[in-house]
């Protein structure tokens, strides 16, 4: 075979590992609420045209990670094609050519394993398929944990002679800091990284000062994202709350030492079901896939183990006693940080550390490679394509994006996000929303959802449809209830009666009804008014005016709420605009 047929080939392979087993597996994931989630962070900015000034959420203290960073790298793609597997096509790219990257260092730096070995295993392990080709915040952080670790390498005196500049390990290290920042809370560890890297250079003030030039440069392509949310002065979105001591987690110590050397291993169990049931029935319905299984189970925990024995054995490659300083020093490192973090050690949260486990595990296979293991490892690879390949079939109708299509295609084309799913509301979100409604005298309350900032309004206040102005409020069977009017009624003087009028447009306006509760923390007294129109199905914009006679109640404590409410999940949407009180 000449080198032309060779790079063809080659070409041809790589084109297969990026089409089918990173782009369509990464397809094959799309139902688990964090998934959905991250994905609304980029479909909300593109539809309601607004600035993704957060990012991921932190579930535990319902905090938001500050920066444009996530939502744009969905928004953009979406912007650029329209399709809802844009945002999968770009993040696989990006993953893509970070491991290809990272596999070419590997290639230059530790020479006595198979470059095919390096660059297959990269693009088919369960790690790196399942947190880097679908949408979730570990997946993005990749790309910038690759470019920060490999500047470190690079910058640590590991090696005699560089194979990239000093200039460009800077800024690698200044983009992907500032880059991982805005997507996961693991960012952190890189700071003792960094300084350490600035005290190894430090003798070199030539070097050094040339270099945080270039780190700057680095960080101010990423931190461009970031910079909006700090102009405009929205604050930190809470996540110093996640900072606690948990002294606790000291006793994970032996778990975490297992979950980073399982990044560079086969993990099985993890990826095929979140508990036993799952797994079961996954390997109930291809039974013929369990010896694979097995195999590849094993395989993994002989890996895990293969590294722990490594460690205190002998290697040819002059650098491998620094290669395990370093290793012991980020593993001791991880473990400290989560002396303060809200949350227990689990694999996701310092997946960040990836490139250290794959770096520590080729130096280990040198040994293994010694022996005449090619067709086995060939084996072990191909039954790993072959169970992923399976895996993705089993996911096809109903995990993947293909089984919510219809739903994302139809909130593109009519501007609606909330079709698809409503977004996860953190604090910084809920503090942050202006009051909908305006006092226009001592007895008239009005509100025609017009919003100050539109990236904090309330989710079922909607642009894509309304009566004047730019928005509207929409009531349907994801968001049941409109926006509430809630006031003591000893403000209004006591009223007896309350005249409701709006605008409004549905499919089916005997779906919808009104509904005002009067009392206190005591008692409450419910009541409902149907809404009465001239046409039912008033597909055109109708003002409907209600009036309510308030039923008695204690005048010093009672309130009055109102709202519009579907008591019939029919598959109706009504929206309102211009909503009115008048108090009598």
């Amino acid at each position: 075979m000449n080198d032309n047929s060779k790079t063809i080939l080659f070409v041809i392979l790589l084109g297969s590992f990026f089409l089918v087993f990173r782009f369509l597996f990464g397809l094959s994931m799309f139902s688990s609420h964090d998934e959905l989630q991250i994905y609304l962070i980029g479909l909300k900015s593109y539809l309601t045209e607004t600035y993704p000034y957060y990012g991921p959420d932190i579930v535990y203290t319902n905090s938001q990670i500050p920066g444009g960073l996530q939502g744009l790298l969905i928004s953009w793609p979406l912007q650029w094609l329209g399709i809802p597997e844009a945002p999968y096509i770009l993040l696989n790219i990006l993953s893509f050519f970070a491991l290809l990257f990272f596999g070419w260092y590997l290639s230059k730096r530790i020479t006595n394993i198979p470059q095919w070995f390096i660059y297959i295993w990269l693009l088919t392990s369960p790690w790196t398929l399942h947190y880097s080709t679908h949408i979730e915040n570990p997946s993005y952080a990749l790309l910038g944990s690759i470019l920060f670790f490999v500047s470190i390498f690079e910058l640590s005196g590991f090696y005699k002679s560089k194979i990239i500049s000093s200039h460009v390990s800077f800024l690698m290290l200044g983009f992907s800091i500032f880059w991982i920042m805005q997507l996961h809370l693991s960012w952190v560890l890189t700071l003792p990284y960094f300084l350490w890297v600035c005290w190894r250079n430090k003798r070199d003030k030539k070097l050094f000062l040339k270099g945080m030039v270039y780190f700057v440069i680095g960080a101010s392509i990423s931190i461009s994202t970031l910079l909006p949310t700090l102009i405009k002065g929205f604050g930190s979105g809470t996540i110093e709350n996640n900072i606690v001591f948990n002294h606790k987690n000291i006793l994970e110590i032996p778990n975490i030492i297992l979950r980073f050397l399982m990044f560079a291993s086969y993990e099985l169990a993890r990826f095929i079901g979140h508990d036993t049931a799952s797994r079961l029935d996954f390997l109930a319905k291809y039974v013929w896939l369990i010896p694979i299984a097995i195999f590849l189970l094993l395989a993994g925990f002989f890996q895990a183990g293969y590294f722990i024995f490594s460690f205190f054995r002998k290697n040819d490659l002059m650098e491998w006693s620094q290669v395990k300083q370093f290793t012991i020093a980020s593993l001791l490192l991880v473990s400290f940080s989560f002396l303060f973090s809200v949350t227990g050690p689990r694999s996701h949260t310092f997946y960040i550390l990836y490139p250290v486990a794959i770096w520590y595990s080729f130096y280990c296979y040198g040994n293994l490679f010694k022996r005449k293991i090619q067709s086995i490892v060939m084996i072990f690879l191909a039954a790993g394509i072959l169970f992923h390949v399976s895996l993705f079939i089993y996911h096809f109708e109903d995990r993947s994006l293909f089984a919510k299509r219809e739903l994302v295609t139809k909130a593109i084309s009519e501007k609606d996000y909330t079709l698809l799913a409503v977004r996860r509301e953190s604090n910084v979100m809920l503090t942050n929303r202006k009051p909908i409604w305006k006092t226009l005298n001592s007895f008239i309350r009005y509100a025609d959802f017009e919003v100050e900032n539109p990236y904090f309004k309330s989710q079922n206040i909607v642009n894509n449809i309304k009566y004047d102005g730019k928005f509207s409020c929409k009531v349907d069977s994801i968001q049941p209830f409109s926006i509430s009017y809630s006031e003591k009624l000893e403000n209004l003087g006591n009223p007896k009666k309350v005249k409701v009028s709006f605008w409004a447009i549905t499919t089916n306006i005997e779906d919808f009804i009104l509904v005002y509760e009067v009392g206190g923390d005591e008692e409450n007294n419910w009541n409902s008014k149907n809404i009465e129109s001239a046409n039912s199905q008033n597909k055109e914009w109708e003002f409907i005016e209600l009036e309510l006679d308030l039923p008695s109640y204690k005048p010093t404590e009672s309130k009055l709420v109102l709202y519009f409410w579907m008591n019939n999940k029919s598959g109706a949407i009504l929206n309102i605009d211009n909503w009115k009180l008048e108090f009598e």
